[in-house]
């Protein structure tokens, strides 16, 4: 700024007066608020002047960044904003599914990351490749799920606890608020012994097995 006779250097050459909020920029110095900052967090967003200040943090080339760099954003942004998981964007402070926010989701409510609840807990709500995430009532359990089992892909996922009677749970009784995953879903309780299994984890003895050497055998 020192070197122009109207003290306001913008984007690199002299100028009449600063950037206004909202006017398009590259540094800091261009704007009269002296902050430069992505309007929305996307690849395709803007530089501009921001209204007040901006939240610095790192973004990835895996995804879609030209470079993985620190990159400001403005912050105070209006609803409905991209503001990938970060509430700092938003004058609500609240990032939910990927935009700015009135609310974080209640429980049941659809979700993708635990920042979209109101009790920061997403997770699957059955386990099933077709289960939709929702903020859960209680915690969540974590555990590998497989391609070959018809997921989209081998990865960690995360599941509702406390499910309900019924739930489809695979053999995993963590997730039944009964703590009896039998034959797939959530039950009252464990088989006893010499009823119908297909799984070990159905039995309360933790044992399936024929009954006879047969091929008629249960």
């Amino acid at each position: 700024d020192a070197i122009c006779a109207s003290s306001a250097c913008v984007e690199g050459a002299c100028a009449e007066a600063k950037r206004s909020i909202g006017e398009s920029c590259t540094f800091d110095n261009s704007c009269s608020t002296n902050k430069c900052g992505y309007n929305s967090y996307s690849t395709d967003a803007s530089a501009v002047c921001c209204e007040r200040d901006y939240y610095s943090m790192f973004t990835f080339s895996t995804d879609g960044w030209p470079t993985t760099d620190i990159r400001k954003f403005c912050q105070d942004r209006p609803i409905g904003t991209l503001c990938g998981v970060t509430d700092a964007i938003c004058a609500s402070s609240l990032c939910v599914e990927g935009a700015c926010a009135e609310s974080k989701q209640s429980i049941g409510e659809s979700c993708i990351l635990d920042n979209d609840c109101s009790n920061n807990k997403c997770g699957f709500d059955a386990f099933s490749s077709d289960a939709s995430g929702v903020c859960c009532e209680g915690g969540y359990y974590s555990m590998f799920t497989f391609s070959t089992d018809g997921w989209p892909t081998t990865d960690i996922r995360k599941f509702c606890q406390d499910r309900p009677i019924g739930t489809l749970c695979g053999v995993t009784d963590a997730i039944c608020a009964s703590s009896a995953c039998v034959e797939g879903a959530c039950a009252e309780a464990k088989r006893s012994i010499g009823e119908s299994c297909t799984f070990d984890n159905s039995c309360s003895t933790n044992k399936c097995g024929y009954n006879s050497y047969s091929t008629d055998a249960s």
